[in-house]
């Protein structure tokens, strides 16, 4: 018939053709007209007409470092200073670029960073046994000392839970919740969560090059097969004392280091 038909196992159908309407009209009964285009969740309108809270966070995926959480205020007519300093998602730049625009961020704009070194971080872990709780916990703590300073300020945070794991947080911490407080995947797209990527990528780099200077050896970012050979030889250096101080130890790479677990 000239269709494609792709299910999605979220439940999303996507169909395209130039027999689309025929299609729709003999096997999706009751309806007279094509489906709409589907929304992509990826790009959302993210609104920037009042002061605005971004939020986001690095190294949770990084089995060796801190976890990092960024929050950043700005104000809508200081949206072109963020566009001079080319801020973008932390995913598309550079290091090089970031270590002068995150210290540029935090000298222009009101910020607040939540870093956990993996010694903290694990002893924090064993209690929540979850770590979209531990990383709820960080971001509302950080959001809810900028909102002290600026109470009616607009709230976007990059979603990576269940929406009420920030929100509850911030109604305890703050009494209230934020006058609005939007959670979309992706959330970097705007440019104040941009920042605030850029500040808890750079604050997660001088966290993993700490845990780096503190192994004797080279480690390695994120969580795949060159991390577990620098686990190795780290757990060789100082065993299990000198991974609890450089290591999310709930990552499945400590079950591939021999005697880490046991």
């Amino acid at each position: 018939m000239g269709v494609s038909l792709v299910c999605y196992t979220s439940g999303k159908i996507v169909l395209q053709g130039k027999s689309l309407d025929s299609f729709v009209n003999e096997f999706f009964v009751g309806s007279a007209a094509a489906p709409s285009k589907p929304r992509d969740d990826g790009d959302p309108d993210l609104p920037f007409d009042m002061p605005t809270i971004g939020s986001d966070e690095a190294g949770k995926g990084d089995f060796f470092g801190p976890l990092v959480v960024a929050s950043v205020y700005v104000e809508p007519a200081k949206s072109t200073e963020l566009k001079a300093m080319g801020v973008a998602d932390s995913k598309t730049l550079s290091d090089q670029r970031m270590f002068p625009m995150a210290e540029l961020i935090e000298r222009s704009f009101d910020c607040e960073v939540r870093v956990l070194m993996p010694v903290d971080y694990n002893a924090r872990w064993s209690e929540a046994k979850n770590v979209n709780h531990v990383l709820a916990d960080l971001h509302a703590d950080a959001i809810a000392t900028l909102l002290m300073r600026h109470p009616d300020a607009a709230v976007i945070v990059d979603r990576f839970a269940d929406e009420s794991l920030i929100r509850t947080r911030l109604a305890t911490r703050c009494g209230k919740p934020p006058r609005r407080l939007v959670q979309v995947p992706r959330a970097e797209a705007h440019p104040v969560v941009g920042a605030a990527s850029v500040v808890a990528r750079v604050r997660f780099v001088e966290g993993f090059q700490e845990c780096e200077a503190e192994s004797g050896t080279d480690l390695h970012k994120g969580g795949g097969a060159p991390v577990d050979v620098a686990a190795k030889r780290a757990f060789a250096i100082g065993g299990r004392e000198l991974m609890g101080r450089i290591a999310k130890l709930h990552f499945k790479n400590s079950e591939r280091v021999k005697g880490l677990r046991s």
